[in-house]
């Protein structure tokens, strides 16, 4: 199985000519992953010297294509030059930050700055389904009707008048038995058994397996989508919750490309736009835990017409402070200029946004600051400016340390405020 890594924004081209190339056959089963309308923001295809070749774009995690070759997307963390490992650390850091199902326990010998990105997302669901069928194997009486020769339950009396003479010693019963198949557990044990098809660790596989036989008496879900709608567990099964968003992962995140009647790719990808976003906003609660911090706030708009709303504006991130001061933040994942001071590179269009949201969401008095949050870079300073804006509100550029997380949690201030004191909390 060959294992290919690229940076997120890289040219991919067949055969060889560039830093990422694939094999011929892989390379086209990459241009049908581009084609597909689910995952074509995922890269372009461009030309490259007169030939046809793949730009990635933002997105990030691990393709697996037919001929068992597996290109996996990192992130272009600026900071750390070529260090994949230190790449694949920081994203699995993000990724446990904002989705619940990074949180597990790893198993042991998992290593996630060696692994191979796909293999790992494949033992981070494994390990979730271990834990989650370790507390128990969710149950429910199911109504069985069967032929047998010892009475049970209650006699099937209209299939047993018809009862041939030659087989008249046998019972028609129907009765009540608590099982484990259902919805739930069918969904578990169709993931468990793709996982144990795509991974290419024997260890990984051997887990497969011994969580499928604790599975023995359920069958894969034959309708994963019909399954996923009748998902629901009683009070003693919520344990059972969690692994709801780890078959999400394997069925239906884990995307499969398919053409014809056979799936011939899977791809797992995550946005860094999105992921920056929350990774910031997860940042800045855990170092003001007493601020307010929504992302994505919707509803308002930089105009009204005739009592309708017109050009809704919606920030990445809106702050109230513990004093109640308003800050407005956008998070670019992109990569700024060291060299191009005063502005370092931020586009206009980033500047006009935030002098828009500073127009709906801050009043006219006292401070008013807007910030831009980029990841850090070398040679940049962690916070420059402010830059004042006509409306008189301050701009304000910062850094975040994403390899530095006690740096961050011990330096940085959002547009210089440092929290207040929660008088409901008393002294320490």
């Amino acid at each position: 199985m060959s294992h290919v890594v690229a940076r997120e924004h890289d040219l991919v081209v067949r055969e060889s000519g560039a830093p990422v190339c694939l094999p011929g056959a892989a390379f086209d089963a990459l241009l049908e992953v581009v084609e597909d309308p689910e995952l074509n923001p995922v890269a372009v295809p461009v030309l490259h010297r007169g030939q046809l070749a793949v730009k990635l774009t933002q997105w990030v995690g691990a393709v697996q294509l037919p001929d068992g070759t597996v290109l996996e997307i990192l992130p272009k963390t600026h900071a750390r030059g070529d260090d994949v490992g230190a790449s694949r650390d920081l994203l699995l850091r993000m990724l446990a930050a904002v989705d619940a199902r990074f949180r597990v326990a790893p198993p042991t010998a998992l290593d996630p700055a060696r692994m191979p990105l796909f293999e790992v997302f494949l033992s981070f669901a494994l390990e979730g389904f271990r834990a989650g069928v370790g507390r128990g194997v969710p149950h429910r009486y199911a109504p069985v009707r069967e032929e047998r020769s010892s009475f049970k339950g209650r006699l099937d009396a209209t299939r047993q008048v018809r009862q041939p003479l030659h087989r008249a010693h046998l019972l028609h019963v129907e009765y009540d038995e608590y099982l484990p198949d259902r919805p739930e557990t069918r969904l578990v044990r169709l993931s468990v058994e793709r996982i144990a098809r795509l991974t290419g660790r024997q260890d990984t596989r051997r887990l497969a397996q011994a969580l499928a036989h604790v599975l023995e008496g359920v069958p894969a879900s034959g309708d994963p989508r019909r399954d996923e709608r009748a998902w629901s567990l009683e009070r003693g099964y919520r344990h059972f919750e969690a692994l709801r968003g780890y078959c999400r992962l394997i069925l239906h995140e884990l995307n499969p490309v398919v053409r014809g009647q056979a799936t011939t790719s899977f791809a797992v990808l995550f946005d860094m736009n999105v992921l920056y976003e929350r990774y910031v906003a997860f940042l800045l609660r855990q170092k003001y835990p007493g601020w307010t911090i929504d992302t994505q706030r919707r509803g308002e708009a930089l105009a009204t017409s005739g009592g309708d709303k017109a050009f809704p504006v919606r920030p990445d991130l809106y702050v109230k402070t513990t004093g109640g001061e308003v800050i407005v933040a956008d998070t670019k994942w992109k990569r700024l200029d060291p060299t191009a001071a005063p502005a370092y590179g931020i586009s206009n269009a980033d500047a006009y946004q935030l002098l828009a949201y500073s127009e709906v969401f801050q009043g006219r008095d006292g401070r008013r600051d807007v910030v831009l949050l980029y990841p850090e870079l070398p040679g940049l300073p962690r916070r420059f400016g402010p830059l004042t804006l006509p409306s008189g509100s301050a701009l304000h550029v910062q850094t975040v340390p994403l390899h530095d997380l006690p740096a961050f949690m011990r330096e940085f201030e959002l547009a210089g405020h440092v929290e207040a004191p929660d008088p409901g909390r008393g002294s320490p």
